[in-house]
């Protein structure tokens, strides 16, 4: 799974990394956020029916367009890539709306002596990696709809595995396009997923247990 992540990047550097223009106008903002939780606002890179990128603020936990009554409960903020088209919740988004989900790294937790231990992970040669997401819109008014969005994660392979099992899908530039692309077919652009020879991580303070915690100190080493 993936839980916890830091994006600390602004809206415009977001935009211009994938040549995308910022949705909604410009009526709302980013703040560079290194401890996102479950439920948080995020940006989300999607197409829109023009099929030009957008960067839009979508709530982490997908939450199915089809589904009678308001998000409540633990969200819906991972969804395994083995499964995804398959599940009611998911099925949909991973045919016609699938998403980029921009970060800086991701948080995992390993038991040392029955304790927990965070550790923040990102890429050994850049501080930005892209997730593979699917997203969907519920209606809550006329005219009003409610965006959301979750990340696949597949099996941890390579070191990772000694770390947790699950890990998110990541995919290198020249598949964003076609990610988002609904008529392109998923299941091909899955087979070159990246994998973990170029991820690197460190234990950092426990501090970011916390989700109420903010900071850049939060990924820093301890």
């Amino acid at each position: 799974m993936c839980g916890r992540f830091a994006l600390y990047k602004t809206l415009e550097e977001i935009a211009g990394l994938f040549n995308a223009v910022i949705g909604d106008d410009g009526l709302w903002d980013w703040d560079p956020n290194y401890n996102i939780s479950p439920g948080s606002v995020i940006p989300i890179v999607a197409l829109d029916g023009r099929r030009t990128p957008k960067v839009v603020p979508m709530r982490w936990g997908l939450h199915p367009h089809w589904k009678k009554t308001p998000p409540e409960g633990r969200p819906m903020f991972n969804a395994r890539v083995e499964t995804a088209d398959e599940k009611p919740s998911f099925r949909t988004p991973f045919r016609r709306r699938r998403c980029l989900i921009p970060m800086n790294g991701w948080y995992e937790w390993d038991r040392y002596e029955g304790a927990k231990r965070p550790f923040f992970i990102h890429e050994k040669d850049s501080d930005f990696t892209v997730a593979a997401g699917l997203w969907d819109q519920w209606r809550v008014d006329e005219g009003i709809t409610l965006l959301s969005a979750t990340m696949l994660t597949t099996a941890a392979v390579g070191e990772m595995k000694h770390l947790h099992h699950r890990m998110p899908v990541r995919l290198d530039e020249a598949d964003w396009d076609n990610w988002m692309d609904w008529d392109s077919k998923p299941a091909k652009i899955l087979q070159d997923m990246k994998g973990s020879d170029d991820l690197t991580w460190y234990e950092v303070s426990d501090e970011v247990n916390s989700g109420r915690a903010q900071g850049s100190h939060l990924k820093d080493a301890v």
